[in-house]
Protein backbone atom coordinates (compact mmCIF):
# COMPACT_ATOMS: atom_id res chain seq x y z
CA UNK A 1 0.00 0.00 0.00
CA UNK A 2 1.34 3.39 -0.83
CA UNK A 3 1.91 6.06 1.02
CA UNK A 4 -0.93 8.35 -0.17
CA UNK A 5 -3.65 5.44 0.48
CA UNK A 6 -2.37 4.81 3.74
CA UNK A 7 -3.09 8.45 4.26
CA UNK A 8 -6.57 8.20 3.10
CA UNK A 9 -7.11 5.05 4.76
CA UNK A 10 -6.60 6.99 7.88
CA UNK A 11 -8.55 10.23 6.86
CA UNK A 12 -11.77 8.33 5.70
CA UNK A 13 -13.33 8.22 8.99
CA UNK A 14 -13.83 11.98 8.62
CA UNK A 15 -12.48 12.42 12.02
CA UNK A 16 -9.53 15.28 12.33
CA UNK A 17 -6.18 13.39 12.65
CA UNK A 18 -2.90 15.13 14.12
CA UNK A 19 0.54 15.83 12.01
CA UNK A 20 1.92 13.36 15.01
CA UNK A 21 -0.47 10.66 13.90
CA UNK A 22 0.21 11.46 9.94
CA UNK A 23 3.77 11.00 10.31
CA UNK A 24 3.88 7.15 11.64
CA UNK A 25 3.00 6.73 8.00
CA UNK A 26 5.70 9.02 6.31
CA UNK A 27 7.29 12.39 7.03
CA UNK A 28 6.19 12.79 3.64
CA UNK A 29 2.71 12.49 4.68
CA UNK A 30 1.93 16.07 3.31
CA UNK A 31 2.66 15.28 0.17
CA UNK A 32 0.57 12.65 0.27
CA UNK A 33 -2.38 14.87 1.10
CA UNK A 34 -1.13 17.50 -1.78
CA UNK A 35 -2.02 14.66 -4.25
CA UNK A 36 -4.96 13.55 -2.90
CA UNK A 37 -6.16 16.94 -3.02
CA UNK A 38 -4.92 17.50 -6.53
CA UNK A 39 -7.49 13.76 -6.89
CA UNK A 40 -10.28 16.22 -5.81
CA UNK A 41 -10.15 15.05 -1.98
CA UNK A 42 -11.37 18.17 0.08
CA UNK A 43 -8.81 17.69 3.05
CA UNK A 44 -9.41 20.51 6.03
CA UNK A 45 -5.88 21.97 7.42
CA UNK A 46 -7.32 22.98 11.13
CA UNK A 47 -5.26 25.19 13.23
CA UNK A 48 -5.83 23.65 16.84
CA UNK A 49 -2.89 25.62 18.41
CA UNK A 50 0.66 27.53 17.57
CA UNK A 51 1.98 25.36 14.59
CA UNK A 52 0.03 22.41 15.36
CA UNK A 53 -2.55 21.30 12.96
CA UNK A 54 -5.13 18.38 12.67
CA UNK A 55 -6.23 17.20 9.00
CA UNK A 56 -9.66 16.03 8.20
CA UNK A 57 -11.54 14.64 4.72
CA UNK A 58 -14.48 16.09 4.30
CA UNK A 59 -15.75 15.05 0.91
CA UNK A 60 -14.36 13.91 -2.85
CA UNK A 61 -15.22 16.34 -5.36
CA UNK A 62 -16.01 14.82 -8.73
CA UNK A 63 -13.96 16.37 -11.70
CA UNK A 64 -15.35 16.70 -15.08
CA UNK A 65 -14.14 14.30 -18.02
Amino acid sequence: MSVKQRVLKILSDGQPHSAKELVQVSHRFRAAIHSLREDGYIIKTILVAHNDYVYQLSAVEMKSA
